[in-house]
């Protein structure tokens, strides 16, 4: 896992290669209205024709004097963020996104950012946090920890991306945290419950297709896993607007292929 610890930088990687179910009570097809999803990435083109516009968003990031600031513009320099925003909006149409960037022209960024963005979706009632992401320092496990802590006492649910049955990766390691990998086997609206796992779920690897190039020319991978489950859940809060993480966790895990 690729990461480096130059100038005083924590970076951070992002689950994703360069290539390009879950809600079982359809009765009333739930779209995901009135809960609030945050994608903590690298911003979101709100003008693609997989996304159709977000609810809001903000952009952190470092000064020249390595201070957290933050901006209203989001724009995707990567595509990346947009093609999680996809996913989303493909499965829960009507979930209110939020793009908070924290990558700019590359998939790592300091722990700062990161830091100071989940304070903010937090701050935010953020109910589903997506973080398509992971860091192997063992250093912010506290923080990290401390800011899980948060969450849950909110009643807010966080899930994040790893390769499968790493135990090192955080956040998705981390109790509190919805840790998922990605599943080759896993079709599009499905996904796997793996007990014994330090990461335990498991859901489709790659985002909506794109016309013409074929989907191993697109993004793929773990952080993709992350933004399927990101999906059902929201819309599971749709019906369950006080879901707690444990909770969202017996779901999936009820609920998950055999």
């Amino acid at each position: 896992m690729p990461f480096s610890p130059s100038h005083k930088r924590m970076y951070l990687i992002c689950c994703a290669h360069k290539e390009q179910g879950l809600d079982q009570d359809r009765d009333s097809m739930p779209t995901g209205a009135g809960v609030k999803v945050a994608l903590i990435d690298s911003g979101v083109n709100v003008q693609h024709s997989h996304v159709g516009g977000v609810a809001g968003g903000i952009h952190f990031f470092l000064n020249e004097e390595n201070e957290v600031q933050t901006s209203p513009e989001y724009p995707d320099h990567i595509g990346h963020g947009t093609a999680l925003a996809g996913v989303v909006r493909a499965k829960a149409p009507q979930a209110a996104l939020y793009a908070v960037k924290i990558f700019t022209d590359h998939l790592a960024t300091s722990f700062p950012v990161l830091e100071a963005a989940l304070q903010w979706a937090i701050g935010q009632r953020m109910k589903i946090i997506n973080l398509s992401l992971g860091l192997i320092n063992a250093q912010h496990r506290q923080p990290l920890s401390t800011l899980v802590t948060r969450a849950q006492e909110a009643n807010l649910i966080l899930i994040a991306s790893s390769p499968p049955d790493r135990s090192d990766v955080l956040p998705a390691t981390l109790p509190g945290v919805i840790g998922v990998a990605a599943d080759e086997s896993c079709a599009w609206d499905e996904c796997r419950a793996l007990i014994d796992s330090p990461v335990p779920f498991r859901a489709h690897p790659y985002p909506r297709p794109l016309p013409g190039p074929a989907q191993t020319q697109n993004f793929y991978g773990h952080s993709f896993a992350s933004a399927h489950i990101a999906a059902a859940l929201a819309l599971r809060a749709e019906r369950h607007p006080d879901l707690t993480p444990e909770a969202a966790r017996t779901y999936l895990q009820q609920t998950s292929r055999a």
